[in-house]
């Protein structure tokens, strides 16, 4: 009896060290609260302290380098890549082996990769952070296979999905080459399940409800998640991420004094480390009012910013802000910079490199204008567009965007027959002309009938959107026809 009863005490503890060694403790817990307030160091410590008392719970260790993920992408630059780099290494060399027959082993080590392989590509080595991005995908559905009920591994399922649908074209054709593919709906849907079957878990469940919204941005459709993002538990709602991401929801989708007002609960006095991405939201917000304060976050984000990435997006930006209040010279010179300086594998960095790169200076109420427009000003808008009228040069340029304008005015106060003469005279005019507001115009005509329960339209204004699309456009033109195209049922 007392040999059967050391077996037993012997199996239990055995269990309770394999288990201990992926272990979702209170430290880990806090630690991503800690996280989701970008309180980074102090996180760090916390996971520091556990790695210290535990050194065998590889968990502490992913949370780690998931912590210097999250400090990477907000504000570093090369010595700290590279660090990074080395740091991944070193972890994988404790972790690598052990416990592989737990579900969690898989499931970190693909998030860690997934990490380092999008870090490679932003920082040029494209073909290595491409390999390690591959691997990480096997990796996820490996551990799916093994453990089909581990929860946990639904996150990069779901955003594997939802990233590869929202490919390039000829990236998506290679992809698909190797059974690499990618369903929408599927990875919307998955992502809903890690969050609900992780809702009560502290700290994970903030993580869980942040990657819905980021695959919202992902695939430019940040209207999904509005009402998701506000109605989250207070406990996630309050941290600074999900009050940051609330704010860049609204103001991506023209509601700026509520992006406004999301931004200015945040306490930023208690955390200096987020306060360049703070001085990137308010800068961005405060230029739709046309605010004169706007100048001094624009400058702010700027001159604090370590990494190469959005310099292009943010210096035009600022070179906005200099045109409407006639400053001419500093609105040329920051063109400048965006054309020479930083690095253009963001988006919005591709696109400024377009808005800098006119071939007519720009008409300062029209942009006063389009600003206004964008952060649903439409009292403002109105009065900037009257300005343009008594002004007008009769440039041609100033012409399409003029009656552009008029298009989404109209469109957003669902005077649809009018937005539809507007932007129908844009594609008349401007078919043949190497700007993108015919392409646009034809993109939000598609909107309006897909709306009017006019598939058939619908289709015929996205294919035209695509077929007047240029290259050096602004790429959600292109990106939103194309799946709208594909959505409509005829």
């Amino acid at each position: 009896m007392m040999r059967f009863i050391l077996v037993i005490i012997i199996i239990f503890s055995l269990s309770n060290k394999v288990h201990a060694n992926y272990d979702v403790n209170e430290n880990c817990k806090n630690a991503w609260m800690l996280l989701m307030d970008l309180e980074i160091e102090k996180a760090k410590e916390l996971l520091a302290e556990e790695i210290s008392h535990n050194p065998e719970n590889y968990y502490a260790y992913y949370l780690d380098q998931t912590c210097d993920a999250y400090k990477l992408l907000i504000n570093s630059g090369e010595v700290e890549y590279e660090a990074f780099i080395d740091d991944y290494y070193k972890k994988r060399e404790i972790m690598d082996g052990k416990d592989e027959d737990l579900p969690y082993y898989l499931a970190c080590y693909s998030e860690m990769e997934l990490q380092v392989g999008i870090f490679n590509i932003i920082n040029g080595s494209m073909f290595s952070g491409l390999r390690k991005a591959y691997s990480a995908y096997k990796n996820v559905y490996r551990n799916l296979e093994l453990y089909p009920d581990f929860k946990p591994s639904l996150k990069l399922d779901g955003f594997f999905n939802v990233a590869i649908a929202n490919m390039p074209p000829f990236v998506s054709w290679a992809a698909a080459f190797f059974g690499v593919y990618g369903d929408l709906d599927y990875g919307f849907s998955t992502l809903n399940e890690n969050y609900i079957s992780q809702k009560d878990i502290r700290g994970i469940n903030a993580e869980s409800a942040l990657y819905i919204i980021l695959v919202a941005k992902i695939n430019k459709t940040p209207e999904l998640v509005y009402d998701f993002t506000n109605s989250l538990d207070s406990s996630i709602y309050q941290t600074f991420i999900h009050s940051y991401f609330r704010a860049n929801i609204a103001y991506r989708i023209g509601k700026n004094e509520e992006a406004l007002k999301s931004l200015q609960q945040i306490d930023i006095s208690e955390n200096s480390f987020a306060d360049n991405i703070y001085s990137y939201m308010k800068g961005k917000i405060l230029l739709r009012k046309l605010d004169s304060n706007a100048g001094y976050y624009l400058s702010r984000y700027l001159s604090h910013l370590k990494k190469r990435e959005y310099i292009k997006e943010m210096n035009f930006k600022l070179a906005l802000f200099y045109l409407i209040n006639n400053d001419t010279l500093e609105y040329l010179n920051h063109c400048e910079i965006v054309r020479n300086e930083g690095k253009d594998v963001q988006e919005r960095d591709r696109e400024a490199i377009y808005d800098a790169s006119l071939d007519y200076f720009p008409d300062i109420n029209l942009v006063k204008a389009r600003l206004l427009l964008d952060g649903g000003y439409f009292d403002e808008f109105q009065i900037a567009l009257k300005s343009f009228e008594e002004n007008n040069n009769g440039l041609f340029a100033y012409k399409l965007e003029y009656h552009f304008l008029k298009g989404r005015f109209e469109a957003s106060n669902a005077n649809n027959k009018v937005a539809i003469s507007e932007f129908k005279k844009v594609i008349e005019m401007g078919e043949d002309s190497d700007y993108y507001f015919a392409s646009e115009a034809a993109l939000r005509l598609g909107t309006i009938y897909e709306k009017m329960g006019k598939p058939d339209l619908a289709k015929e204004y996205y294919e035209k959107s695509i077929k007047l699309y240029k290259n050096d456009y602004y790429e959600y033109i292109e990106d939103k026809a194309v799946k709208a195209y594909n959505s409509v049922k005829p």
